[in-house]
């Protein structure tokens, strides 16, 4: 595929169906070793079960739903594209990789003996934890990456969908991307002292959210600009 060929028509749909189909198997794989938590012993109960393995049940949990939100704005950005060239191509294979990748440093990172730990120190983690966070911050770069991407060449856009997403690029939700992947190299920097901070540095995402989002008038025109294909999804 020359670097500057246009893929249309079904090569998008495929593209996408593609896309989603290892999303979904990379989150299957993210559940995987709580199937390998053993049930109650004699003399407990599953709220036991639960303290005991509670690393891996909080890191699934977590991981899954920003998972989901990093997916449902890539998905966003994706579904808009009316063409594809090898740079968007390979950009969405590297956005891929991180999320077949993640499963492995969420699995050593929940079953950690950290959880509960209030050692405090210059490289009191062993890792994992900065391991983790940082393949968050790379899926959220590289997802930023390529939404400015097809931003700035709006013919791979749908024609119904270029004034939308030219709109949204001068609001300030064009920094959320940005925003997301500090907070997560935060997060990977504050295990490495204190590991079980890692998840306080989540907080900031909420906030951050909020105050990234359009303006009533914004919103507005927005909302006046979303093709109806759009509305439907």
């Amino acid at each position: 595929m020359a670097q500057w060929e246009k893929r249309t028509g079904t090569a998008v749909d495929r593209l996408l169906f593609f896309s989603d189909a290892v999303v979904a198997v990379a989150i299957t794989v993210l559940a995987l070793p709580l199937f390998d938590i053993p049930g109650p012993k004699d003399g407990e109960n599953v709220l036991d079960v639960i303290s005991a393995h509670q690393g891996q049940i909080i890191t699934f949990i977590v991981t899954f739903v920003v998972m989901a939100v990093m997916w449902n704005i890539h998905n966003r950005v994706m579904n808009s594209l009316y063409a594809y060239d090898a740079v968007i191509f390979w950009l969405d294979m590297f956005w891929l990789i991180g999320f077949v990748f993640l499963p492995w440093p969420s699995t050593m990172y929940g079953a950690g003996d950290h959880w509960g730990s209030t050692d405090v120190g210059v490289f009191s983690s062993d890792g994992t934890g900065a391991l983790y966070w940082w393949t968050m911050a790379y899926i959220s770069g590289i997802g930023t990456i390529v939404s400015l991407y097809i931003n700035r060449r709006p013919e791979f856009i749908k024609p119904n969908d270029r004034a939308y997403w030219a709109a949204l690029s001068k609001t300030r939700a064009r920094l959320r991307g940005a925003a997301f992947f500090v907070v997560f190299i935060v997060a990977g920097l504050t295990t490495v002292i204190y590991p079980f901070l890692g998840y306080w540095a989540l907080l900031l995402i909420w906030p951050l959210n909020i105050i990234l989002q359009p303006t009533k008038a914004q919103r507005a025109e927005l909302d006046s600009l979303r093709a109806p294909d759009r509305e439907a999804s």
